[in-house]
């Protein structure tokens, strides 16, 4: 069963900015001395920009994180980003994408290291949009990086449903972000609220039938949703018209399957012929 996607912890913000609580503090460790080397200014300016793209849940610490900034060397940033591995970093992320979707799938154990192994992908890459958030306020180029990063995501937000089994963490982690970088950070934000998507997945249910409410609401508005039911190589043959596919019916959602399955089964049905006529006359 696929839970609403209201429900997340209380307050999914202070819970997402937790892993990010002590940021502040390492970053001050991380540049105590002026910082040379690629390494220490990777690890450097992702602290940095972890601080700066949570202020809402962190508080305004940009006058610290300035300070730090002005400690690590431009030659250093500049050798970090030549030496990041583009190619491995999507390989990264493209696996934890595959076993955040293995993790549908698995069990117990199984599960949780599947889950795990692919919120760590997305950390490593959310390390990186905030490193590139520290080069700007530092006032360095990102050219570079911008086209290393373009590398890195060619194509991979549009499978972004493989992410739907983590949409419970996706959303606190998201949360934890200022509202105006979310929409960047798609490996948090990308299908976040298409929980329905995790019951299709798994096979839950009967074929093809859509039995909670907030799934139906969610499948009337989400076209990523609808073309996902769509292309889907489940059968459309519920035993009878669910009050989920006259709903999607209702507001010309429905697929030529459904609608097509809808008609012919009204002709054998009887409750349900009535019930497609009582909603063809609600339409009217």
């Amino acid at each position: 069963m696929t839970p609403p996607p209201d429900v997340d912890p209380a307050d999914p913000a202070q819970s997402g900015a937790a892993r990010f609580s002590q940021c502040l503090r390492l970053l001050g460790e991380a540049t105590k001395s002026p910082v040379t080397t690629p390494a220490q200014a990777g690890l450097a300016l992702s602290l940095a920009g972890d601080v700066l793209r949570r202020t809402q849940a962190l508080g305004d610490s940009s006058q610290a994180v300035s300070d730090a900034l002005e400690r690590i060397q431009p030659e250093a940033i500049a050798a970090w980003v030549d030496a990041l591995d583009a190619s491995a970093e999507r390989t990264k992320l493209s696996r934890g994408m595959d076993e955040a979707f293995d993790a549908l799938l698995e069990e117990g154990d199984d599960r949780e290291l599947y889950m795990q192994s692919a919120e760590n992908a997305l950390f490593a890459r959310d390390s990186l949009a905030s490193a590139h958030r520290a080069m700007e306020l530092k006032g360095v180029s990102t050219a570079a990086l911008d086209k290393k990063l373009g590398a890195i995501d060619a194509g991979l937000a549009k499978n972004a449903r493989l992410l739907v089994g983590l949409n419970t963490a996706r959303r606190m982690h998201l949360a934890a972000i200022d509202c105006e970088d979310r929409d960047a950070a798609w490996w948090f934000s990308a299908r976040v609220g298409c929980d329905f998507l995790a019951g299709l997945y798994r096979g839950e249910g009967e074929s093809g039938v859509i039995t909670q409410k907030h799934d139906a609401a969610h499948l009337a508005v989400c076209e990523a949703c609808q073309r996902d039911v769509e292309a889907s190589s489940l059968a459309y043959a519920p035993k009878h018209i669910a009050a989920s596919s006259l709903f999607r019916r209702e507001n010309g959602v429905a697929t030529a399957a459904e609608i097509a399955w809808m008609d012919g089964h009204a002709q054998e049905c009887a409750a349900c012929k009535r019930a497609l006529e009582a909603s063809t006359v609600s339409e009217e």
